[in-house]
């Protein structure tokens, strides 16, 4: 992630990897009430009441390991009646980290291997890049909780219902035909 690109964002917590040691190390990101309505507005959503993300992080090697929790109470708008309605959300995080080379180099096919295009359902996911020795929970937290937002939010007991088919309006070609019909 570039420096503009984290201006951007309404949340940061950026993390050096060599403070991550091979025991697990709790981080909690929590902004305050001055953070939630700019990621409110970066979310889409009404508001933003609480945000709490609890992480564990561990270091082998170059590598991390990243697994925890967020906590969202927020209210999204009801696509039936555009009434803003509240939401909790319990997000689990899991991800890899590698440095930028190691995953360039894994994508970087050689000479002589073929190109498969076969996808494989229960294959791992790639890890993500540690940039510049750095990895922003920040942005992780952000990313994890927008994937997880309904993208169409129905307040609970709302059905939609289709409008009653107007009856169409009469052709104008209908009353040429009458008046040809009248001569």
């Amino acid at each position: 992630m570039t420096a503009s690109s984290q201006d951007i964002l309404p949340l940061s917590h950026p993390i050096r990897v060599e403070s991550i040691t091979l025991r697990p190390v709790a981080v909690e990101i929590a902004p305050g009430g001055d953070d939630l309505p700019a990621i409110a507005t970066f979310l889409g959503v009404a508001s933003v009441e609480a945000l709490k993300a609890n992480y564990s992080l561990s270091r082998n090697g170059d590598r991390v390991k990243l697994e925890g929790m967020i906590k969202a109470g927020l209210h999204q708008n009801c696509v039936v009646t555009l009434d803003p309605f509240p939401v909790e959300l319990n997000v689990p995080v899991k991800l890899d980290f590698a440095p930028e080379a190691e995953i360039a180099a894994m994508a970087k096919p050689s000479e002589d291997d073929e190109i498969d295009i076969e996808v494989l359902l229960n294959e791992e996911e790639p890890p993500e890049p540690i940039i510049d020795g750095m990895i922003d929970l920040g942005t992780v937290t952000l990313e994890f909780l927008a994937l997880s937002l309904d993208p169409y939010p129905r307040k609970p007991g709302v059905a939609f219902s289709e409008p009653s088919p107007e009856t169409p309006a009469e052709s104008p070609f209908v009353a040429l035909l009458q008046l040809k019909r009248d001569e």
